[in-house]
């Protein structure tokens, strides 16, 4: 427990405060975790304003209020403008998040946040150091992986995180940082040890109001770096090589085959088998061994390394040997008698595109079959861009769900349909596992069966539930029953 008064200062903001310093125990912005000793802050959501749950959450046990307007005069309450950032400021300073025992490594970017926070948690764990990741897939230590509810966790929850992990004796911690925990004040307060930019491409269009907006949020993670920390920046994307150019902080630049970078593969071999390439570095010359597919993963691996030697140059690392695996949900393949599939995480133009082209540059590959949705409540004109991918690269399409959430499934998959041509090449089978059940019946050996949108999601998110769901699992049951 703490006194009010002894996290005050934390905040950066102007405040007000009235009432009496008091014992805080806990700190939440969920009215349903409040509990005896709570500070509830209220934060306005995308579905409801925390202002308006202050009494439920007196009535559990709240000594004290952060809102936005003078609401209980008579009560113990800190008055901001800014909730979200003082939920941030209040909670670090309350768990000691300053005092952490590990460094921290922000990613940011469209795509490939995951695989590089499991690439370079893999790097650590071949170092000897005990690492632990929070992203996309939820949180990873030594003890395995808790799913999570978003890519990057509130700042209350993170706070609390941090507190865990460092109590563990985590000695280095890899975060995937998304444009709307930058937007949303959820990493505000934090200082990162490095920060990586991967990549930008159309997505989140129904949150940013453009792809400026979206690129200027992104670049913000940027100015939240400890003194002496550098910028990881792949130049082989036109926002990167932006970034990196208007940046004024120490910066390195990673890119797949380009020699102006300070890390990029001077040789590189991709087939079905993965990744074979000599990486060229300040350092000099690694061989790089992948199990993982396509040109954009030998670019997660430039980028993971050069983020490495750049946290801890001094370590003591064979990457001769590293034997890189592939994550979860990301380009995964799946060999069984019929297809190949490869189940992926790919939900943006950018990233399909990637998958695909992958899928179609393997030399022994026969017919590229397709399974694919759209997210319902999620950024609409990407819908048919994605169809007019799916439509260049693939032999068969067969459109299907793609957690609708509160959108109807037909109004999505009509929208992916103006993007094609030649409507013959789709199947529409709104049931997913019908869906995949179908394209692998239909495959043959030599085929690829690339299942696309989901990843390694356990759900399908339908009107408010999210129901049992994973792709992997569908596939590993069919080959069962061969």
């Amino acid at each position: 427990m703490k006194k009010l008064s002894a996290i005050l200062p934390a905040l950066q903001l102007p405040y007000r405060l009235t009432g009496t310093d008091v014992e805080i125990s806990h700190i939440t912005y969920d009215s349903r975790q409040v509990k005896p000793g709570s500070l509830f802050v209220a934060i306005k959501g995308f579905n409801s304003d925390g202002h308006e749950h202050i009494k439920d959450a007196i009535k559990l046990g709240a000594v004290a209020l952060v809102v936005d307007h003078d609401v209980m005069p008579e009560f113990t309450q800190i008055i901001v403008h800014d909730t979200r950032s003082a939920l941030s400021e209040l909670s670090y300073e309350y768990y000691g998040c300053d005092y952490n025992n590990f460094e921290l490594t922000g990613i940011t970017g469209t795509n490939g946040k995951t695989t590089m926070t499991h690439l370079l948690y893999q790097i650590a764990e071949k170092a000897g150091m005990t690492p632990a990741l929070i992203g996309t897939l939820g949180i990873r230590t030594k003890d395995g992986l808790l799913e999570g509810e978003r890519t990057t966790p509130e700042s209350a929850d993170l706070a609390k995180i941090f507190y865990d992990l460092d109590k563990q004796g985590v000695s280095t911690l890899f975060m995937e940082v998304s444009s709307h925990a930058i937007a949303l004040q959820r990493v505000h307060g934090l200082r990162f040890d490095a920060a990586v930019f991967t990549n930008l491409t159309q997505d989140h269009l129904d949150f940013h109001p453009s792809m400026e907006d979206y690129f200027e949020t992104k670049a913000k993670l940027f100015e939240n770096m400890k003194s002496g920390a550098r910028a990881i920046i792949n130049i082989d994307d036109p926002y990167g090589r932006r970034l990196y150019k208007e940046l004024e902080i120490g910066k390195i630049a990673y890119a797949v085959e380009n020699d102006k970078a300070d890390y990029y593969f001077k040789e590189l071999d991709i087939s079905v088998k993965g990744i074979n390439g000599i990486l060229r570095t300040p350092k000099g010359d690694f061989n790089i061994i992948a199990s993982l597919l396509g040109k954009f993963n030998a670019e997660n691996i430039a980028g993971s390394i050069a983020t490495w030697e750049q946290l801890y140059p001094e370590t003591e690392i064979n990457f001769n040997d590293l034997h890189l695996k592939p994550v979860s949900g990301r380009m995964e393949m799946i060999a069984t008698h019929k297809a190949t599939a490869v189940i992926d995480y790919a939900h943006t133009p950018d990233a399909m595109e990637k998958a695909l082209k992958t899928a179609s540059d393997l030399s022994d590959r026969k017919d590229i079959i397709t399974v694919f949705g759209c997210g319902g409540d999620r950024d609409k004109a990407k819908r048919p861009i994605m169809g007019k991918i799916a439509e260049k690269y693939s032999n068969k399409i067969i459109l299907t769900n793609d957690n609708p959430r509160n959108e109807d499934p037909q109004t999505i998959i009509n929208e992916i349909l103006e993007g094609f041509e030649n409507k013959k090449k789709v199947e529409i089978c709104i049931d997913r596992e019908k869906a995949i059940t179908n394209a692998w019946n239909g495959s043959k050996p030599g085929d690829i069966l690339m299942i696309l949108g989901k990843g390694a999601e356990t759900y399908m998110e339908i009107k408010g539930h999210k129901l049992p769901f994973n792709d992997k699992e569908i596939m590993l049951k069919l080959e069962q029953k061969k």
